[in-house]
């Protein structure tokens, strides 16, 4: 039996190609009706200049006429059907997530990207509060920490350095939140079991933690270019951490932070050169007269060689390193209640009546030094940063601050009379002695040891830093603009090798306030107010 035949000749043919996606979308024919933007060809740029003129800028520009700050899709729609001919009688139910799609993607990541078109350069943003009011003398405060900042690793075998500020406040109480209740939770809860804050805050009056941080900073010694090709010494880099945790009843000022430091400090390690970088609050600020003495005190009591003090232009508070730290200490204390009760009482002691002066702080005393104890051994027990754990320590509430305790009476005596200044013996001469040994400019101080044979402690304490050192803090460079790039300062390695210059000659603040400095033979002093130049002409001279 013949078996039939079969046609092969379809193996001549040309083989069969499978097209791509995108050539199937260019031959396939449309469906349905025209899109928005094809019928309506100026749609799209009548919505991006909406937009446009919704923007935040726009918005700030507006002195006269009021407008909306930032645009809506149902604002953006009903804009375009009263302004584009035809628009609403053809689509008078226009979908708003049709002009979402013309518009950038939330999340390129996200497979969903693919329906934005991006024919409207705008987006819902993410939050940002990196501005800052605008002052034409942050540059010269920045480059002037950098030099400080340089000068510790350059010479990192002598100096040490600290970072310095306070938190904001904890609350206590047991119905409001330790922290902004505006914080994201991002920690795990049953999910029969999630957070519920009360609808408002009910805090108790006065019922406030202040937690004071130190970050040590590591200076380097190695040097890098800069995007000129400059040379730099790099910064010092964040290291261990310290935060010390008061109550209402503790003080907190430059004294309460200069015990801190001598806590911190005293070791067989201290090295003989200490920098300081802190805030320009009230106790911080380097130019108000209490805290320069308090910083004198410290400088003659631990034997230092030479402290250095500088802070950053006021409002950019944000560039100190210190300010890192308080974003994960924060979070540590999302969502918790810190009780304002004791055990078996249902009101604070501030809301008991009947209570005697006295027993009422010794309640106080056990709620705020129970608070700060379930904060450092809870909530702060793993609390890390920069790699190192962090160190918290509370000051019991109450308890006298030691060693510096007489902040108030330095406080009354210096913004007395210069009669009251003389009449203290104790005050007066540390007055004297800051004065001989600190060069004072707007926003930095320096003490140094001086070369003065009359001076007990100079002479009976002599310096371990090395003389290259002591000869740059005695006479520290103050930033001046660059020749070879303008718009820059020089570096603090071309400023060394400069031809020296007066302090502060090149800090707008200076020339407005137009002060001048001590002309006193020896008196390195930048004038910083009237009343300045009166009490420092009357009482140092």
């Amino acid at each position: 039996m013949s078996l039939p035949s079969v046609d092969i000749g379809w193996l001549d043919s040309v083989p069969y190609k499978k097209r791509s996606r995108r050539q199937q979308e260019a031959t396939k024919k449309p469906r349905g009706r025209p899109a928005v933007r094809t019928e309506f060809p100026g749609v799209v740029e009548a919505a991006s200049q909406f937009v446009q003129s919704n923007g935040f800028k726009a918005h700030r520009r507006r002195q006269q006429e009021i407008g909306v700050c930032g645009s809506t899709l149902r604002d953006i729609r009903d804009h375009l059907q009263s302004t584009v001919p035809g628009l609403k009688g053809e689509h008078p139910n226009l979908n708003v997530r049709t002009i979402a799609h013309w518009m950038h993607p939330p999340n390129k990541a996200h497979k969903a990207a693919e329906k934005y078109t991006g024919l409207i350069q705008a987006r819902i943003p993410a939050k940002d509060n990196s501005a800052r009011k605008p002052n034409d003398n942050s540059h010269f405060y920045a480059a002037r920490v950098r030099y400080s900042l340089e000068m510790a690793s350059k010479f990192s075998e002598f100096v040490q350095v600290y970072s310095a500020d306070n938190k904001n406040k904890i609350r206590i109480g047991d119905c409001t939140l330790a922290v902004d209740r505006r914080i994201r939770i991002n920690r795990f809860f049953p999910v029969n079991d999630a957070p519920r804050y009360m609808d408002h805050d009910f805090p108790t009056p006065g019922y406030l933690l202040t937690p004071s941080g130190y970050l040590e900073m590591e200076p380097s010694g190695t040097t890098t270019l800069d995007h000129l090709g400059r040379e730099h010494f790099v910064l010092p880099q964040k290291s261990r951490s310290h935060v010390f945790l008061r109550s209402p009843r503790s003080t907190n000022n430059i004294a309460s932070h200069m015990n801190d430091l001598q806590q911190l400090t005293s070791t067989p390690t201290q090295k003989p050169v200490l920098l300081l970088v802190v805030d320009g609050g009230s106790d911080f600020n380097v130019n108000f007269p209490v805290n320069e003495l308090f910083y004198a005190l410290f400088f003659k009591d631990n034997d230092l060689d030479s402290l250095m003090v500088t802070s950053y232009c006021p409002g950019d508070s944000a560039m100190n390193p210190i300010e890192h730290l308080w974003a994960p200490c924060t979070r540590a204390l999302t969502s918790v209640y810190l009780p304002s009760t004791l055990p078996g009482e249902d009101k604070p002691p501030c809301q008991q009546s009947g209570l005697a002066k006295d027993e009422k702080e010794a309640k106080e005393d056990i709620v705020f030094d129970r608070a700060m104890d379930h904060i450092r051994d809870i909530y702060w027990r793993d609390l890390c940063f920069a790699g190192h754990k962090v160190n918290v320590n509370c000051v019991r509430s109450g308890s006298p601050p030691t060693p510096y305790a007489n902040y108030d009476e330095v406080k009354r005596v210096l913004g007395g009379s210069t009669r009251a200044l003389r009449t203290d013996a104790l005050v007066n001469e540390l007055y004297k002695f800051t004065h001989r040994h600190m060069d004072r400019r707007i926003g930095t101080i320096i003490f140094s040891k001086c070369t003065l044979s009359s001076c007990f402690h100079c002479s009976s304490h002599p310096p371990r830093a090395s003389s290259d050192l002591l000869a740059c803090l005695r006479n520290f460079p103050s930033p001046s603009p660059s020749t070879s790039h303008p718009g820059h300062f020089k570096t603090f390695i071309e400023a060394l090798s400069s031809e020296s210059i007066l302090p502060c000659e090149h800090l707008q603040l200076f020339h407005n306030k137009g002060l001048g400095r001590c002309q006193q033979e020896g008196c390195k002093y930048v004038y910083t107010s009237k009343k300045d130049v009166d009490d420092h002409r009357r009482k140092a001279h």
